[in-house]
């Protein structure tokens, strides 16, 4: 079972992997835009990814530098995963019907999708 991965984590996360090694400050300086954390709070999500083992940490002179230790599909496969079992019971069709009658997208977006699916279709084995 993959560790849970709490939506504050998740920003944090995914400041390390636009840019890693990161001292907290650096951290904090890559979130700034949308969040104004104090260093101790992204220290303490810090903590706990690496606890969970999904982000390493290493002492450079007085600073600690961390890094994931996990990739951004790695996660989001993981992430994915666990959603579809929880919400849709493992069931891929009705979570693209879902977010397809339910989102707003635009005619590229839905170019994209109907691209992907017909690559996708090419690949299925024929039952």
């Amino acid at each position: 079972m993959p560790p849970k991965i709490s939506h504050a984590e998740w920003e944090v996360l995914n400041a390390l992997w636009d840019k890693s090694p990161a001292t907290i400050p650096e951290v904090c300086q890559v979130l700034a835009a949308n969040r104004k954390w104090h260093p101790k709070t992204v220290g303490t999500f810090l903590t706990r990814l690496v606890e969970k083992g999904i982000v390493g940490v290493r002492r450079d002179g007085k600073m600690n530098l961390y890094s994931p230790l996990r990739s951004r599909k790695e996660c989001v496969d993981e992430e994915s995963d666990s959603f579809l079992q929880r919400v849709f019971r493992g069931a891929t069709s009705p979570l693209l019907a879902h977010f397809c009658e339910s989102a707003d997208l635009s005619k590229e977006e839905i170019a994209e999708l109907q691209r992907l699916l017909e690559k996708r279709s090419r690949k299925a084995p024929s039952k």
